[in-house]
């Protein structure tokens, strides 16, 4: 996703509503890809991950990575249910678009209020899955000590999301957690 929306997807500056909604018309197959990828594959990848998780914790009773594990099946969830509204919202409009252009605008503008509540705009969930199975992690002294820091570090940037007027800690949360992400698969295939 972060290949499709920084290197193949340039979004020209300056567009209205239905200079956007056209953009995605023109790109419907591409944008459909990143979304099957960067939401419904993540969602299935992020579940192998917790069963994996499950399976790996030294103590299996442990309050807080069974709290973790709750936040990470409600992530799961928010993710594959942001990319199937974005999958079906986005045939429907540009479907519609032809039929009624001002009733296309105010469904564009619906759907990305609704996209990005589910599982774009803020981390809060993810945030707190991190965060809860890495104080897990430290307390079980389960993998790097650095892995379980850079969690923590992850979780209150995700939290932090929660306020829309600090820039740019949703690409930092993001970003960093591509990086958690690979560290903890690695891990987890040694193990």
């Amino acid at each position: 996703m972060f290949i499709i929306f920084f290197v193949l997807i340039s979004v020209p500056a300056g567009l209205d509503t239905l200079g956007m909604i056209e953009f995605l018309q023109e790109g419907q197959l591409l944008f459909a890809i990143s979304y099957s990828l960067g939401y419904l594959v993540f969602g299935v990848l992020l579940a192998i991950t917790l069963q994996s998780l499950q399976h790996s914790l030294p103590v299996e009773n442990s309050a807080l990575a069974s709290l973790a594990d709750r936040f990470g099946s409600i992530w799961v969830m928010l993710m594959m249910a942001s990319g199937m509204t974005y999958l079906i919202g986005m045939d429907r409009l540009i479907h519609l678009v032809s039929i009624d252009p001002v009733q296309a605008q105010a469904l564009y503008h619906s759907l990305g209020l609704i996209i990005e509540a589910l599982g774009g705009g803020i981390e809060l969930v993810g945030g707190l899955w991190v965060l809860l199975l890495s104080i897990a992690g430290l307390k079980q002294n389960w993998l790097p000590k650095t892995l379980h820091l850079l969690g923590l570090l992850i979780g209150c940037i995700g939290i932090l999301t929660v306020m829309h007027i600090v820039p740019y800690l949703k690409d930092a949360f993001g970003l960093l957690q591509l990086i958690w992400f690979i560290w903890l698969g690695v891990l987890l295939l040694k193990h």
